[in-house]
């Protein structure tokens, strides 16, 4: 629903009157696929900061308005740096599409898409792509047009004999699946039906009545107890759930995001407890098996008894230095006894006995045992079964949240950019996180970045061995960053030179954010940061 095109025609609306006249204070990025762009607001009593969040995250594509934005503390990187000071004037679909786009003085315009493979941010002029969050060099300079022109089939209207399910595809796809089910839900028909001339009066009869109804939207949340969704609309298919109103469409899809993040995170705690559970469960089933081995063999000490009896009385037929000795009972069956070489027939009987008398004593004890760990494991499979419950794992979360809260960091000062599995890069933002970056927090066989021949952050790239092998494609990733947290980020080749930490020098005097490097090496790189950021 959050990429529903009548969800983003009401969005747009709501925006456009609420950001008219805002200004882009800043835009940047403090997490994985989510962009923030900080407003003022210019009240005529106080200025208040209030920002937008989009986030591109697959399955979770949205835009809304935080009022009263507050910036977290941690590190943040900074993006966009054409649009600031810019001020909003319109907000609007843009092409009537599922993409809205805010409109900037100089024909600039930010467009914010929500196809489900295309999903980014644009900033355009004219139709061309300036920059973009995400891809920004793959997408500079290509007409907008070309990048969000719809694929797919085309509609195809009066289709007969296939099935409802297909004709929805074909005729109504833009109202998305829970209109669809909603019409429907509403005109008596099924999926699996077969179109006929009724059934095609039957979906425009629907389909109109609800496009009516969209035009004065309501804006309604349902929830049950496994499934979250909403509507602007009333749904009679949702008869069975609990529905909430809201005043605004963005008031709306905040309630829906929090409740559908807090369920993820529920769902993602019980998947874990599960696991954990069905682990303890697989380790008591395993030690269960290995205590009945014991008891089998426990049970079977009347054998040792009898073989010791057997070898005292035929004890004149053994001789030390036999390894066997073979026995014929009553019936002719022969049994196999075995002899240490080393010990006379009365000591090898001995032996018998005390294994017969420790087997017999164990038997209770092992019994008991498998008695314990059958209830802990029946108590461990109940857990399991009510693991649906919420109650635990919410207290496990609201436990982690408290115990993980913020907790103050030195190492907070710096930016921090994750290349790959294996390698980072540490940014100092001012002269004093400079110094502490160089002095304190890079080791001598780290990597150290600055741009030459003018001013620019101390950039290290974390070396996670002394004999490690730094690929080039590495070194210029952490030069670009370097180059682009300097007064020369705008220029297309820049020159950074970088050496080994060690070979770093801060001599005494020197001011906060001066050292001299030695051995260095100089390469050109452009000025840019990591696509993952």
């Amino acid at each position: 629903m959050l990429n529903n095109i009548f969800t983003l025609k009401e969005l747009a609306k709501y925006l456009s009157v609420n950001l008219y006249g805002c200004k882009i204070s800043d835009a940047f990025s403090q997490e994985k696929n989510k962009l923030i762009i900080e407003l003022n607001l210019n009240d005529s009593e106080n200025d208040r900061k209030t920002a937008l969040e989009y986030s591109v995250e697959k399955g979770s594509n949205y835009l809304i308005f935080k009022e009263n934005f507050s910036r977290a503390k941690r590190n943040s990187a900074g993006l966009f740096e054409e649009i600031t000071g810019k001020e909003i004037s319109e907000v609007k679909l843009y092409n009537n599409d599922r993409a809205v786009c805010m409109k900037l003085p100089d024909d600039a315009e930010i467009i914010f898409t929500f196809f489900s493979n295309k999903a980014n941010c644009f900033i355009i002029r004219k139709n061309v792509i300036e920059n973009s969050f995400k891809g920004s060099s793959e997408y500079s300079g290509k007409d907008i047009e070309e990048i969000l022109k719809p694929g797919g089939q085309t509609e195809t209207e009066g289709l007969v004999n296939i099935p409802v399910s297909r004709y929805l595809k074909l005729n109504f796809r833009k109202f998305g699946d829970l209109y669809c089910r909603e019409v429907l839900f509403r005109q008596k028909l099924s999926e699996e039906e077969i179109m006929n001339d009724e059934a095609i009066i039957k979906l425009s009869r629907g389909f109109s009545e609800i496009e009516k109804n969209l035009e004065n939207p309501e804006y309604i949340l349902y929830t049950s107890s496994d499934n979250i969704t909403f509507s602007l609309t009333e749904l009679f298919h949702l008869k069975g759930h609990v529905s909430r109103k809201f005043s605004d469409i963005n008031k709306l899809i905040i309630e829906y995001l929090k409740l559908r993040f807090r369920d993820d995170k529920i769902s993602e705690y019980r998947s874990l407890k599960e696991k954990q559970l069905s682990r303890k469960i697989n380790a008591v089933k395993s030690k269960i098996d290995n205590l009945k081995r014991q008891l089998e063999n426990s049970e079977s000490s009347d054998r040792l008894r009898k073989e010791g009896e057997i070898i005292l009385q035929n004890s004149y037929r053994i001789k030390k230095g036999d390894k066997l000795f073979i026995h014929s009972d009553d019936k002719g069956e022969e049994i196999k006894i075995k002899i240490k070489e080393n010990l006379t027939p009365s000591e090898n009987a001995r032996q018998y006995f005390e294994r017969y008398k420790k087997q017999k004593a164990s038997v209770n004890i092992l019994k008991l045992k498998i008695e314990i760990f059958e209830k802990e494991k029946t108590n461990l499979i109940k857990e399991l079964e009510e693991s649906t419950e919420m109650s635990d794992i919410k207290k496990i979360i609201k436990e982690e949240k408290k115990s993980g809260a913020e907790k103050s960091d030195e190492t907070s000062a710096f930016r921090k950019f994750q290349l790959d599995e294996k390698h980072e890069v540490w940014v100092g933002k001012d002269s004093v996180s400079n110094d502490l970056l160089t002095t304190k927090y890079a080791a001598q066989n780290d990597l150290w970045f600055h741009v030459r021949g003018a001013s620019g952050s101390h950039t290290v790239l974390k070396v996670p061995g002394k004999k490690d092998v730094i690929e080039k494609e590495i070194i210029l990733k952490a030069a670009s960053i370097a180059a682009y947290y300097s007064k020369v980020r705008n220029s297309n080749s820049v020159p950074v030179a970088y050496c080994e930490k060690k070979y770093v020098k801060k001599k005494k005097g020197f001011k906060s954010g001066t050292v001299v490097m030695e051995r260095e090496k100089v390469i050109f790189v452009k000025p840019s940061l990591p696509e993952n950021k």
